[in-house]
């Protein structure tokens, strides 16, 4: 058997890494992102980073966690809670991460504690 490379084989070969999308292509790869999230719930706020970043504020109420599931389930990802406490109260935060079109997105909520019964 005979191998041919068009190239030299190295140990240590690597994709080149990938020039940083402008901003105007992040507006669009976010505009597509939104667009394929049809039916899920939408988000209260977008940002849009040039860091690479998009992130997806939702509603600071419970139903925010079952939206945050769907946008998990249809895109990757694991959904994380944690408990957190700072000048605004105990807080339960919320989050999911995944990559769309090479971008980093997460989406979120921060969820006040329920007022403790007197």
């Amino acid at each position: 058997m005979t191998s041919i490379y068009i190239f030299e084989p190295k140990a240590d070969w690597a994709l080149a890494e990938l020039p940083p999308f402008p901003i105007g292509a992040l507006v669009a790869v976010t505009v597509n992102l939104l667009d394929e999230a049809a039916g899920l719930p939408q988000p209260q706020q977008v940002t849009i980073c040039d860091t690479q970043h998009i992130s997806l504020q939702f509603a600071p109420e419970p139903s925010s966690v079952r939206a945050i599931t769907g946008w998990a389930l249809r895109f990757g990802g694991v959904l994380a809670s944690e408990p957190h406490e700072d000048e605004h109260g105990p807080q339960t935060w919320c989050r999911v991460q995944f990559g769309y079109d090479g971008v980093a997105v997460n989406a979120y909520t921060h969820i006040p504690a329920a007022p403790a019964a007197a």
